[in-house]
């Protein structure tokens, strides 16, 4: 099989995949996140997309949609910073979470949904869901909806904002070897696959057909890099093919080839990619980090407040390998000529 296939297998097998035994986040999984680290992750994602949302016109109805979203956290911290915002918060019809693990969707449900049992879930089986999970759904008590799909052409056709936290990281990659015949594709084993970009493309369609914003951050380089596939497990780096289905496996996302194939065939603006430590700072991460040191009770919160501030921003840590690249479809120019300010998302007013 192709290293592509190979990685779909290892990661989402119904029966084995890695992602389907349920938490491996945090110290005690095999890794941690951003969102994990701390809450201002989350907190300033969540103030990009109002600023986005009033930068695009302020639309009457939006949904959310989150890609991978891990254990629920990001999307906590984001609707706890949302609420602040009525204005905003009443335009959302539904959050709608793209997770093929009935394992994670527990997770996330009772992150989103505190106090919620299974008995509380909503699972319609249609022809689309036909041999995938049935589309689930929930409603919290402030109304707010939240829906799980298997695949983004389950997601509502809406104005959207979107969310790619170390999602693409993870989708199944072929490789290649230079040989004196030329290039080769390795193998596992015999079998193939036909794997592409078409993710990206069906995002790029929903934002440029319906309106919408969104964030793709993951560790990666601007350009194409040689064999970058990794596993990682218990923290620790493990050979690739230790072990299949007992470690995660990972690539460097090329947010250059992201771009070319959003871009190609829509009127999507992307922009980017910046450092993390650029995106979480022009969104004032200092300014909230002082202010939950204010807060903080003990001595021992006010040293992990202070050691997550560093870990997200040091570019020995996650502050320089970790890129932020913005997307959007933009609004019909007036004719008015528009200032950096207005021009550009948050986070990205100083690019050339």
């Amino acid at each position: 099989m192709t290293v592509a296939h190979y990685i779909r297998q290892v990661l989402v097998n119904p029966l084995s995949g890695y992602y389907m035994h349920g938490d491996v986040f945090g110290q005690e999984g095999d890794f941690v996140t951003s969102p994990e680290i701390s809450q201002m992750f989350g907190e300033l994602c969540g103030i990009w997309y109002l600023t986005e949302w009033m930068r695009l016109g302020k639309p009457e109805h939006t949904q959310i949609v989150e890609f991978g979203p891990g254990r629920g956290t990001l999307m906590s911290d984001m609707v706890r910073t949302w609420k602040q915002f009525p204005h905003f918060y009443k335009t959302i019809t539904g959050i709608h979470l793209v997770e093929a693990s009935p394992g994670l969707r527990k997770m996330q449900r009772a992150a989103l949904v505190q106090g919620s049992t299974d008995s509380d879930v909503s699972r319609i089986e249609s022809k689309e869901t036909a041999g995938m999970n049935p589309a689930e759904s929930i409603t919290r008590e402030d109304g707010l909806k939240i829906c799980w799909h298997d695949g983004i052409e389950l997601v509502p056709e809406q104005w959207s904002f979107i969310m790619a936290h170390e999602f693409f990281d993870a989708l199944p990659v072929h490789s290649f070897e230079k040989t004196s015949e030329g290039w080769r594709e390795m193998l596992v084993d015999m079998d193939d696959t036909n794997e592409n970009w078409s993710i990206a493309d069906k995002m790029a369609k929903l934002v440029d057909t319906h309106g919408g914003t969104g964030l793709m951050i993951d560790y990666g380089q601007d350009f194409a890099q040689g064999d970058t596939l990794r596993a990682i497990k218990k923290h620790k780096f493990v050979h690739p093919m230790t072990e299949p289905g007992s470690a995660d496996l990972s690539v460097d996302v090329d947010f250059a080839s992201l771009k070319d194939h959003m871009t190609k065939e829509s009127g999507v603006t992307t922009n980017g990619p910046v450092t993390q430590s650029e995106f979480l700072q022009s969104l004032g991460i200092q300014v909230r980090m002082e202010m939950l040191l204010k807060n903080a009770t003990s001595r021992p919160a006010r040293n992990n407040i202070i050691e997550s501030f560093k870990r997200l921003l040091d570019p020995a840590a996650m502050g320089r390998i970790y890129k932020v690249l913005a997307f959007s479809k933009e609004q019909p120019s007036s004719g008015m000529k528009k200032s950096i300010e207005e021009a550009r998302p948050v986070g990205f007013h100083h690019l050339n």
